[in-house]
């Protein structure tokens, strides 16, 4: 399954926030599982994993993710 990887930065946690509620809302839609959460050089990484026939509309709520095949 591909992942798709986005960063947020610590002084815009509510982005963060809303990013968590995108991914509630694509569960309704898509089986996405967040893989990780973790801190990395002060930034939030956010790792989700995505069925690969979902990427597209993943992508569209993410737009500015990294997709790993």
């Amino acid at each position: 399954m591909p992942l798709l990887i986005t960063y947020f930065e610590l002084e815009r946690l509510k982005e963060f926030s809303q990013a968590l509620e995108k991914v509630d809302e694509l569960r309704t839609l898509v089986p996405v599982q967040v893989a990780n959460i973790e801190l990395e050089e002060e930034k939030i990484k956010l790792v989700l994993h995505v069925p690969a026939d979902a990427l597209r509309l993943t992508r569209e709520s993410f737009p500015q993710a990294v997709v790993v095949a």
